[in-house]
């Protein structure tokens, strides 16, 4: 199996660089993903002020770009995960956590937590051991707009911390670029919605797969599958305009492969769908908006027609 090796790790989404391979569609492949704090920090006592300067210059590294044999600008890249397995423990910066406003809270950075991650384990204290599930928190294709840095996302995906792309999913990305270009990277070993503070960085290797789709004639902004639910992953600001793009783009999506007149999916996902947050920690903050299949299968187009 070909490993995509950490060594290649850069720090922006970009058409420019130059591919570390090309992957056959369905080709399973591993990817190692660097912590993201570049592993400066293995024991509280490395935190200091100069170590932590040091660490932020290199955060949000991510390892690509991968690309995929046959893909073409107007395409869909479908990047199937089978795996992440985690490869050293959870490091968590933190700070006191005081000010009035939280966003400012990631600007009083203090100290560090690490947390043991092993046997599919998060151990945050002697009372308290959580179930890991670790997750990408970066995956992306070459963005159409040139070179972005890794903390950002977009269209392309990017850095959209949905704790719902893990070890089973599927998500679909625009090709803007001849090969899409993948890049995967920031992961987690367990998160909650909103990343408000930071959740416990880690080390992977992810297992994936990536198969060439036609572009879906609504898509706009990236889909999420699962055996049980689709999803849809939208960035704005304010918030609400990431959460209202997500619900609009799953509604364009069960119209695309269910026989439901517009009003009646609309008041139907009214009933099934949830919207949540993604991250909110970036100037746009990204939404997602989930409904489950077995509900709309009795809907699904039986000509294979949109």
């Amino acid at each position: 199996m070909r490993r995509f090796s950490r060594d290649d790790a850069t720090y922006a989404y970009s058409p420019h660089h130059a591919s570390l391979g090309t992957v056959e569609p369905g080709e399973v492949f591993e990817v190692e993903c660097v912590e993201g704090w570049s592993d400066f920090f293995r024991q509280p006592d490395d935190f200091t002020p100069a170590a932590h300067h040091a660490a932020e210059a290199v955060k949000w590294a991510v390892t690509g770009p991968i690309a995929v044999a046959g893909a073409r600008p107007g395409d869909a890249i479908a990047v199937t995960i089978h795996g992440i397995e985690m490869t050293g423990p959870g490091v968590a910066v933190y700070g006191p956590y005081t000010a009035a406003d939280p966003l400012a809270w990631w600007d009083e950075e203090t100290g560090v937590e690490v947390y043991p991650c092993e046997d599919g384990q998060v151990r945050f204290d002697d009372v308290t051991t959580l179930a890991a599930r670790p997750l990408i928190g970066c995956l992306a294709v070459a963005p159409a707009e040139g070179e972005l840095h890794a903390m950002l996302q977009g269209r392309y995906g990017g850095n959209m911390d949905c704790k719902h792309i893990v070890a089973g999913s599927t998500l679909v990305l625009p090709c803007n670029h001849p090969g899409g270009g993948l890049y995967f990277g920031d992961c987690k070993s367990l998160m909650g919605d909103g990343e408000i503070v930071a959740p416990p960085e880690v080390g992977a290797l992810v297992t994936a797969s990536a198969e060439v789709r036609p572009l879906p004639p609504s898509m706009r902004w990236p889909r999420l599958e699962t055996p049980t639910r689709i999803t849809t992953i939208a960035s704005g600001a304010p918030l609400e305009v990431a959460a209202r793009e997500a619900f609009s783009q799953l509604l364009d999506w069960v119209l695309e492969e269910h026989d439901l007149e517009r009003t009646r999916a609309g008041l139907l996902l009214a009933m099934i769908a949830d919207t949540g947050i993604c991250q909110i920690s970036n100037t746009h903050s990204t939404a997602y908006c989930t409904a489950p299949r077995d509900v709309l299968a009795p809907y699904a187009r039986r000509d294979g027609k949109a």
